[in-house]
């Protein structure tokens, strides 16, 4: 197909045209998002090719000049976790020609701190605000503020709803699952910090796998999310006649595997350990450790597509999280 006035450079409308599209779909091609067919995203690919379209920058900034920043409520953290989100929640703002506002707090801070500096947020002209790995009291002091802007919570994929609007781990979910392939009805858990959303869906899942099968519930403690505080939980901790322990994360699982030799106990051969998050240290634990594997980075794209989409395609469909894999590696086997 033809351009009626090839002398001019293509516009956005006539790469919908050629493509056979709307101009809502062009741009959403063109920002990477999704909601729509693998084949119309390659038709209007082909077209922004065969036609030479490049978008008008000068343009786009005119129209956006005031609204050209992200915030992100964001926190200090070890997790490697954390950074992997924010690297592709950048990559993807950058992408788009937006800039990242992040603006640190306290996940576990009092509320009423977490919601003044969200007021700070709110104060600004930033097109649209995105809060990562979110606890309660974040999600409560988000609840407070009326933005005048879109607002997204980002969950890391991790999280599933029912219909009755409850969330529950999906890794979690694996890794009991797994467990319970190999044989094992006998699980002890080492839970995260209470507050946190992914600890607590871990936590409530294992809760009723473990009910599910009329069994006790053996929770052994609760750490911060580091090694150190796996260790703390584990060392003294009662096992009884536990055959595996699914610890919530990977980081508090190293810890995990240092008090279980110490203690005398083979790992996996008198109790097999999975973690969650397969962080890269994990394949060289000793023994290497059974996990489910997190995309982190993909995540961080996800959810700035999400963001994006709702300040410039509301009503589209939002992006979906790439799918979590259990990595099985020694230090699990069948009981």
């Amino acid at each position: 197909m033809s351009r009626a006035r090839p002398d001019r450079p293509a516009t956005i409308y006539d790469v919908a045209k050629a493509a056979g599209v709307s101009h809502q779909t062009v741009s959403k091609v063109l920002r990477g998002l999704g909601g729509m067919r693998e084949e119309t995203r390659e038709r209007v690919a082909a077209e922004i090719q065969r036609l030479n379209y490049r978008p008008n920058a000068g343009a786009r900034a005119l129209a956006r000049s005031q609204r050209r920043r992200i915030g992100v409520v964001g926190y200090e953290t070890f997790e490697s976790s954390t950074s992997k989100v924010l690297r592709g929640i950048s990559e993807v703002a950058e992408g788009a020609g937006y800039v990242l506002e992040i603006v640190t707090v306290d996940p576990l801070g009092a509320v009423d701190e977490i919601a003044s500096a969200l007021e700070q947020i709110n104060a600004t002209d930033v097109a649209g605000v995105l809060a990562t790995s979110p606890t309660s009291n974040v999600r409560e002091a988000l609840e407070r503020i009326r933005f005048r802007m879109p607002v997204f919570l980002d969950v890391n994929g991790d999280a599933d709803t029912d219909p009755a609007g409850t969330h529950r781990s999906i890794s979690a979910g694996m890794v009991m699952d797994h467990l319970a392939e190999l044989g094992h009805e006998r699980v002890a858990f080492v839970g995260g910090p209470p507050g946190w959303d992914s600890a607590t869906t871990r936590e409530a899942v294992y809760l009723e796998r473990v009910a599910a099968r009329s069994l006790d519930a053996r929770i052994l403690g609760h750490g911060d999310w580091s090694a150190a505080s796996g260790y703390e939980a584990m060392k003294d901790a009662d096992l009884q006649d536990s055959t595996a322990v699914f610890v919530a994360n990977d980081r508090m699982a190293l810890g995990v595997l240092r008090a279980l030799d110490e203690r005398g106990l083979r790992v996996p051969e008198d109790l097999s350990v999975v973690g969650i998050d397969d962080i890269p240290e994990a394949a060289y634990f000793s023994p290497p450790l059974t996990t489910v594997h997190i995309d982190f980075t993909q995540a961080g794209h996800v959810a700035a597509k999400s963001l994006l989409t709702l300040i410039e395609l509301p009503g589209s469909a939002m992006p979906v999280y790439p799918r979590s894999r259990l990595i099985s590696r020694a230090s699990a086997i069948p009981a």
